[in-house]
């Protein structure tokens, strides 16, 4: 189960206000391939498998919060 928290609120009235952040829980259970992705990386490099999950949300979360600092710019 993946526990995305962190995310960017973005005010539609002014579009350039992004720099609210709110946090919140969001549960969302991987597809099986993702799983084994995860677990596979987890393996290989020796870590445990919360070290990955981190991770990946950590980079999720990047891609996201880039995307909407440019959606709110426009």
């Amino acid at each position: 189960m993946l526990s995305i928290h962190k995310s960017r609120q973005c005010s539609f009235d002014h579009p350039g206000n992004c720099d609210r952040e709110s946090k919140h829980y969001v549960n969302c259970p991987p597809d099986y391939d993702t799983k084994m992705r995860l677990q596979r990386a987890a393996l290989e490099n020796d870590v445990k498998m919360p070290v990955i999950m981190k991770a990946a949300i950590d980079q999720f979360l990047t891609g996201w919060n880039a995307f909407l600092k440019a959606f709110c710019l426009r």
